[in-house]
């Protein structure tokens, strides 16, 4: 099942910015460190986060890019039956889009 989602906040910033979008994929072979994923937490809801570290039980710890990211501590060992889907593809609204002025 693939989902487009807003993101919401700038815990990964640089990489994602408040209100970019993603889409996610829920068929995914293997997750990684390094992958955006999107967690249904058990305390914070649905939170976007990258793979910091994979335990040898496959649990997942998650981090943010940002000093506004809340911390992996407090967010805690997750399993990864709480991903709702990785990120397969970001569109950024932040982005400017510039025309060269018409010279005539």
């Amino acid at each position: 099942m693939l989902r487009l989602m807003k993101v919401q906040g700038d815990s990964l910033v640089p990489i994602l910015f408040d209100g970019d979008f993603v889409l996610t994929s829920r068929w995914h072979k293997k997750l990684k460190i390094g992958h955006l994923v999107v967690v249904d937490h058990a305390l914070y809801g649905m939170i976007i986060k990258k793979i910091v570290h994979i335990a040898p039980d496959g649990q997942l710890w998650l981090g943010g890019e940002s000093n506004q990211s809340l911390q992996s501590e407090r967010i805690g060992w997750v399993s990864p039956r709480r991903v709702i889907g990785k990120v397969i593809y970001k569109i950024g609204q932040h982005y400017r889009v510039y025309r060269k002025k018409d010279t005539l």
